[in-house]
């Protein structure tokens, strides 16, 4: 299992920060985000508790037995929409985790100390380096803890989800004991929530555990507390500026892209199997559009939805094995155009992660991509795996023959929330050797990421 490690990275954008003895936080000189520091560990054990509130004679180990309790307290799930007028970052009450545990992490940007201090991913959502994420990309349940360094009575606790959010099924006030906050039956929604636990009567609380299940790696920004009256100045958290998307602009600069290039390295932007690319910074030539083929096969029809993959596996997809061309990459290493080869190794999780394509800059216009395939195939449908933005493709082309290309499909960007499977429904079987997806990039804002491509074949 892997252990937390000295956070020396920018959980937002992935830049070297520079650490000094005595220091509480760091803030990164590119993105301005703050990083907090604190002893951390992961695959802690559970210091002994007293006997719980309700009697039992551990609630710790009821829990990790999972949800299915009987409801308890008051909590209430709340959109970003909804949180705008609740203020979520609750400048004169919010009080911040100063240090946390976990039963487990996968480690970087998402070690328990990614919990520490306000949010730093929130309100965005999904696989996003920066928030805390278990080991496992699937497990029963996980749980994190929390510390707070000063005992003022809170009214309320707030569990900030980014990726697989409405997973938390129950908050634990184990300050003195264990006493249940919060128990519910967990229930999956789109987009980044906050879970508001009320805390009443007021008190104070210093350590708080919160539990998961984990469907998919089910990821915490942090656990904040909502002090029952305003907070003296010199314990309040400021807001740091917005950044956009948690990426550096490719307008920064060329300077500055060299700079960040040399700092970080080539293998901070390639990040691990499963990590996100933060910190666009860099880009590579983008390539004329491609002309409309003058021919279109018959009236085909799409299909965009969430598709398990062992789905896919029994279908017996044939997964592109070449990329012949592409109108651009973000680089060579990150989101690079042969991401799209093989079998997705990113889907079904959904955010900006280094293993899927993205074109070099956001809402640039039309993108492209061409697969070529081991071999022929007599296919009844053309699909691909869109993982970040999804939505942007408005054309296939058949370009097996690249003297006589044809459209397959063409229509409308139709933005879609989450990662999804797009399928493209033959009106009748077509032997094809290589694909060309194009995409309007302006259409669904953000980079537009495509994780795998494929066709299936007739039975």
């Amino acid at each position: 299992m892997p252990r937390e490690t000295n956070v020396t990275r920018c959980g937002n954008c992935g830049a070297a920060l520079e650490r000094r003895p005595g220091q509480s936080s760091l803030e990164c000189a590119y993105c301005r985000q703050t990083t907090w520091l604190a002893p951390t560990t992961a695959a802690a054990p559970v210091a002994p508790v007293a006997p719980s509130s309700d009697g039992s004679a551990s609630l710790h180990q009821r829990l990790l037995q999972g949800p299915g309790g009987a409801a308890h307290g008051a909590g209430v799930r709340y959109s970003p929409a909804q949180m705008a007028s609740r203020d979520a970052w609750s400048v004169e009450r919010g009080l911040w985790p100063s240090g946390a545990h976990a039963s487990s992490t996968f480690g970087g940007s998402w070690s328990p100390s990614a919990l520490l201090g306000p949010p730093r991913v929130y309100p965005r959502c999904g696989d996003i380096g920066g928030a805390w994420a278990p080991g496992p990309s699937r497990s029963a349940v996980e749980w994190v803890e929390v510390e707070f360094a000063h005992e003022l009575p809170v009214t309320a606790v707030r569990v900030f989800e980014t990726n697989r959010p409405g997973s938390t099924f129950a908050v634990v006030d184990v300050t003195h004991g264990e006493q249940l906050l919060y128990e519910g039956m967990p229930r999956t929604e789109s987009g980044a929530r906050v879970l508001e636990v009320a805390v009443d009567p007021p008190r104070p609380i210093r350590r708080l555990r919160v539990y998961v299940v984990n469907p998919g790696w089910a990821e915490i920004d942090t656990v904040g507390l909502l002090a029952a009256a305003p907070l003296p100045e010199a314990l309040r958290v400021r807001r740091p500026p917005p950044v956009r998307n948690g990426c550096l602009s490719v307008a920064a600069g060329l300077s500055v892209v060299a700079f960040a290039l040399a700092v970080i390295g080539a293998a901070v932007w390639q990040g691990s199997a499963r990590g996100p690319s933060s910190g666009r910074a860099g880009s590579s030539s983008r390539l004329a559009p491609r002309p409309r083929p003058a021919v279109t096969v018959g009236q085909a029809s799409i299909v965009r939805s969430p598709v398990d993959v062992d789905e896919l596996t029994a279908r017996g997809v044939r997964w592109a094995s070449e990329v012949i061309g592409f109108s651009s990459e973000y680089s060579s290493t990150a989101n690079a155009a042969a991401g799209v080869r093989f079998a997705p190794d990113v889907y079904p999780r959904n955010g900006d992660m280094a293993a899927a394509w993205a074109s070099s800059a956001t809402d640039a216009g039309e993108e492209w991509i061409e697969v070529r395939f081991a071999s022929p195939v007599a296919a009844v449908s053309v699909l691909w795996l869109e993982t970040f933005n999804a939505g942007a493709v408005t054309r296939v082309d058949d370009v097996t023959d690249p003297a006589a290309p044809a459209v397959l499909w063409e229509g409308a960007p139709t933005r879609v929330a989450g990662s999804v499977v797009a399928e493209v429904l033959l009106p009748a079987r077509r032997t094809i050797g290589a694909v060309r997806l194009v995409l309007d990039s302006r259409a669904v804002p953000g980079w537009n990421e495509i994780d795998a491509i494929g066709l299936v074949a007739a039975p």
